[in-house]
């Protein structure tokens, strides 16, 4: 006769002649409830339905078993033991925090999380790097990728707004085991008074930028990780005008900007795509395809959540073929953006001339933001310029705006170009709307 769970438990609680442990009994029922009811494992974070069905299956497999451990009684010790195997275990409660921005596994017993001020150390961990790796795992499941010894690092993601990235050894230290990053998009919309009162931006500043990106003019959001660029383009986004046909391509999902009536009837005009990553490279969807595509959609704005790599040839000459583009990109300035961008389309072609690329790239965007996260966790956009021009393989820039911080707020440096005032008014804006923006003698030629 077959040996049962029920006779695994026993022989071990009686070889061992101590108490089973909590790992002893997870991996345990866990085993049990693979073998017999995957199907309903895979489903329970997704169907409320499924989640309960596996939580009885746990609790019948404790009661079957008589298991008591630490003093908890069935329901506690099930609701602890779900949260292991189908839920995120005590990431949880960080999970659904609103206040966390992001959670980091720096090892399975290294936990920080990241709010508006600042991080800190928590003090649950995992039990061992085994039950680490398995989470993350799962984890990253939710997104449809694989994490093993074949691809041992990977960006996922667990809904549209939680973005994962994940190591495992060898490409980390074993002893430490894996390593991730969570990271949280807001939920709600962010809105113009939250920006203006939060001290992102000036009420005039996002006027301008809403006006770029309605009527033909390229923008750039430069800054680090963490310095809020996503949160930008969504408000950008959300701020033009229903008519326009907006083409999103991400690596995962993180905008949310589709618009629906009181019946679920969408307002607005958006295409959502999402990269592939495969282990076969002709399976492979990646930026750079899905950009090529997206021009046979039409598009009205183009929007590459985040530029990489050497998908910058293709952004750039879609802006500069009268597309609109915004994008985001890591950069240490604004000014210092062009030449980040420089160095991510050469990873593609090197057969023209630094100074020529580099005009390119002024024409496709002409206007560049600078985003910075503050020592106190509020988030600044610290300069927007417009690009005029190359000189000796370095881009001539204005400041039209930037932020003082001997004063503590924004400030308006110089009034758009000529050229620009040009390129607004072929693309449909009204004088009245790009006025406030001009100077005295470019209001005279505008006129």
């Amino acid at each position: 006769m077959p040996e049962t769970f029920r006779d695994i438990l026993y022989n071990r609680q009686k070889s061992t002649g101590s108490e089973l442990s909590y790992e002893d009994v997870l991996r345990d029922a866990r085993e049990y409830i693979s073998r017999d009811h995957a199907d309903e494992l895979a489903l329970c974070i997704a169907e409320r339905d499924s989640a309960e069905r596996v939580k009885n299956l746990i609790a019948g497999f404790l009661s079957d078993h008589y298991i008591r451990l630490d003093g908890m009684d069935i329901r506690e010790l099930t609701r602890r033991m779900y949260l292991d195997m189908a839920g995120f275990g005590f990431l949880e409660q960080y999970i659904y925090d609103n206040s966390v921005e992001e959670i980091n596994g720096n090892a399975w017993n290294d936990i920080e999380i990241v709010t508006q001020t600042g991080y800190r150390k928590i003090p649950e961990h995992f039990a061992s790097p085994e039950q680490a790796e398995d989470m993350v795992k799962k984890m990253v499941r939710l997104g449809g990728l694989i994490l093993d010894n074949a691809n041992p690092a990977v960006d996922s993601f667990l809904t549209t707004r939680i973005r994962i990235s994940a190591m495992i050894p060898p490409v980390t230290d074993p002893e430490r085991g894996v390593v991730f990053s969570l990271r949280k998009q807001q939920k709600a919309r962010i809105t113009r008074e939250e920006l203006i009162r939060s001290g992102t931006a000036s009420g005039e500043m996002l006027d301008f930028l809403s006006l770029c990106v309605n009527h033909g003019v390229s923008v750039g959001i430069a800054g680090k990780t963490g310095s809020g660029k996503t949160t930008d383009i969504s408000f950008l986004l959300n701020s033009v005008d229903k008519d326009k046909r907006i083409f999103v391509v991400e690596e995962t999902r993180e905008l949310d900007l589709v618009n629906e009536d009181a019946n679920g009837r969408p307002l607005n005009r958006v295409i959502h795509t999402c990269t592939r990553p495969s282990e076969l490279e002709k399976a492979d969807v990646d930026m750079t395809e899905l950009l090529r595509k997206s021009l046979r959609f039409h598009p009205d704005l183009l929007v590459l959540a985040e530029m990489r790599g050497k998908e910058a040839v293709d952004v750039v000459e879609s802006a500069r073929t009268g597309h609109t583009v915004l994008t985001s990109l890591h950069a240490n300035s604004a000014s210092k953006a062009y030449t980040r961008i420089l160095s991510m389309y050469q990873m593609a072609v090197t057969s023209i001339p630094p100074q020529v690329i580099l005009s390119f790239i002024c024409e496709a965007f002409p206007i560049m933001i600078f985003k910075k996260q503050m020592s106190d966790g509020t988030r600044r956009v610290m300069e927007i310029v417009e690009a005029l021009g190359v000189e000796n393989e370095k881009v001539t820039t204005r400041t039209l705006y930037r932020y003082d911080p001997k004063a503590g707020r924004h400030v308006r440096v110089n009034p758009i170009s000529a050229a620009l005032i040009q390129t607004l008014t072929e693309n449909d804006a009204q004088p009245e709307q790009f006025m406030p923006f001009c100077g005295e003698v470019n209001a005279l030629w505008a006129t």
